[in-house]
């Protein structure tokens, strides 16, 4: 479904008091200093809560932007994500993490996150972040621009990982698609090494992500208008 004017809602990011914040921290220390930069953008969150799994959909609206304080470093992490994009719609989320490396920033991205800010750059970047989402732009750290380019698989590594999606060891992938076992894993080594991960379960939670992603999601650093993206 296009994406057009997902967050055209108005010239000015809070005129008319049209955005409300839903922070999800379970740091309370970073919960702390995501605030003081809300409240000096006259946006004080109407709901704080420790975790997504406990984000109810009624509170979540057109005017609503979303605020995750997690590590996308993690895989539970960025599932959790995932599952609050599904929920969300096309509300805004903008993510706070640790920093992290550039194929934690893609997975985060395909995931559903608008914006992503590391944790470090926190009052540099963080209201310059929000601005940007509610204006329809995606943000992510400049210095991760070449490392979040969407990799591209080839037509077998796509039918390597399609399989190990569906529970196939290597002996079973190799025997489906004729080849050697050595084949295979050299295909798997190929797409760890392009998704930035160590094991297959890593890779097919990338691949998934991929899969699902907007075909006109961001592929580099900096701001892309919405209208240029898709949702799925």
């Amino acid at each position: 479904m296009p994406a057009l004017d997902r967050r055209s809602r108005c010239d000015s990011p809070h005129e008319g008091n049209l955005l409300s914040a839903i922070l999800i921290a379970p740091n309370k220390e970073l919960c702390a200093r995501v605030i003081e930069v809300l409240v000096e953008l006259d946006l004080a969150p109407s709901v704080t809560l420790e975790s997504t799994a406990l984000l109810n959909g009624d509170e979540l609206d057109e005017s609503t932007m979303v605020l995750v304080i997690c590590d996308i470093d993690l895989p539970r992490e960025v599932t959790a994500l995932r599952r609050l994009r599904r929920l969300a719609g096309d509300v805004a989320i903008v993510v706070i993490s640790q920093p992290a490396t550039g194929a934690a920033v893609r997975r985060a991205l395909d995931a559903g996150a608008d914006a992503l800010v590391f944790e470090p750059d926190l009052e540099l970047t963080l209201a310059a972040a929000i601005r940007a989402v509610e204006s329809g732009q995606s943000v992510v750290p400049r210095k991760l621009r070449a490392s979040v380019q969407r990799p591209t698989l080839s037509h077998r590594e796509q039918q390597v990982l399609t399989l190990v999606i569906d529970g196939l060891t290597n002996a079973e992938i190799a025997d489906r698609l004729y080849l050697a076992e050595s084949t295979v894993k050299s295909h798997l080594a190929s797409v760890f090494t392009k998704f930035g991960v160590h094991s297959r379960k890593e890779a097919a939670a990338v691949f998934v992500d991929l899969a699902l992603a907007p075909a006109g999601a961001p592929t580099a650093i900096g701001f892309e208008p919405a209208a240029e993206r898709a949702t799925a």
